[in-house]
């Protein structure tokens, strides 16, 4: 169960109860946004992806639906899109599998929209990150995203990081972020 990341994300996944609006913050081909839509049941799930490739894949996977809505822009822009109270959002960091590498997650745009999804996820909300540094663009954005999550205020968010301590290589890792209170 543990060996890939991405069944550890969903057995993790398995655990939330009562989502009524969640946030796929990298739709990619709509893999994570399909099985939140079936085994959690939101209300709504919105989803962010810049590519057109991410767009019609994850359409082409998931189809027409009313609890579905597919956003291409940067996840730095959730605020535009986004006003109400957030129960879930799930981050799966990096390139789209299969296609142009250059085009990846930055820093600079995963941190803004992690600062803006903060603010709006609700109180026992949870954010899922699942980070791979196995590449200069993954491996600048960890340690960007280490810092700011290191710098969390303690009394407002816990702050959980699964990783494979015994693997050699630089392998992908999960963080889990909860808020624990409302900002004062």
């Amino acid at each position: 169960m543990i060996e890939r990341v991405t069944r550890l994300v969903k057995e993790i996944l398995k655990e939330e109860k009562d989502i009524n609006l969640a946030v796929d913050m990298t739709a990619g081909r709509g893999q994570d946004s399909a099985y939140i839509l079936e085994k959690l049941k939101p209300r709504i799930l919105f989803a962010f992806d810049i590519q057109e490739e991410a767009r019609r894949k994850s359409l082409e996977l998931i189809g027409d639906r009313d609890d579905f809505i597919f956003i291409k822009d940067s996840h730095e822009n959730i605020d535009s899109y986004i006003k109400d109270p957030i129960d879930l959002a799930i981050y799966n960091l990096g390139y789209l599998p299969g296609s142009d590498k250059t085009i990846s997650t930055k820093e600079s745009s995963t941190i803004k929209s992690l600062e803006k999804l903060l603010a709006l996820l609700k109180v026992n909300g949870r954010v899922i990150m699942t980070i791979y540094r196995g590449h200069d663009e993954g491996f600048k954005e960890s340690l960007a995203l280490e810092k700011f999550i290191e710098d969390l205020e303690e009394r407002e968010f816990a702050c959980l990081k699964l990783s494979y301590p015994n693997k050699k290589d630089i392998s992908p890792y999960v963080i889990i972020i909860e808020k624990k209170l409302a900002k004062k």
